[in-house]
């Protein structure tokens, strides 16, 4: 990259820039329309497949990669659903998290937990997500539902504007 800055006044600059966290997270159904929910056990409420994007990584990628580490399930990689802009939350700063598709499987379809992060799993109806998840995470479970039936995208923006 040609720059009029010096290396060191370019590394300095970008180092000065803003962060944001990037996550990924996978919205599977059964054929009955029920979502799958993981347990984790290093915090109270639910969650679904998915986690943090690591360096050097798209979302899709790092999305269907932690399907497969959590929930042991190499799924189609399906189309993105929802962007999910956090703005200053607290200790987290800024994030961006991504909604995929991951498609319809059984209900009855072999899920291995992964034990270093996961209790367990369960499939959960849309309307009792409230019941499970943080309301942030419902709220793009919802929308992620709405744009399968409609084929759009969904924005949304949690923080102060």
């Amino acid at each position: 990259m040609s720059s009029y800055l010096s290396e060191s006044e370019l590394k300095q600059f970008v180092d000065s820039l803003p962060t944001r966290r990037l996550a990924a997270e996978a919205l599977i159904r059964d054929p009955g329309g029920r979502v799958l929910l993981v347990e984790p056990n290093y915090k109270s409420d639910w969650t679904v497949p998915g986690g943090t994007v690591e360096a050097g990584e798209d979302p899709r990628t790092g999305c269907f990669r932690e399907v497969v580490e959590e929930v042991g399930l190499h799924l189609p990689e399906g189309r993105l659903l929802v962007v999910h802009h956090g703005v200053a939350m607290g200790l987290w700063g800024d994030s961006v998290s991504f909604v995929y598709d991951g498609g319809v499987i059984d209900a009855d379809t072999p899920i291995t937990i992964q034990e270093e992060e996961l209790l367990s799993h369960r499939w959960t109806d849309p309307a009792e997500l409230d019941r499970y998840l943080r309301p942030a995470l419902a709220r793009r479970l919802r929308a992620g539902l709405a744009a399968l039936e409609d084929g759009t995208t969904a924005e949304l923006v949690d923080g102060p504007r």
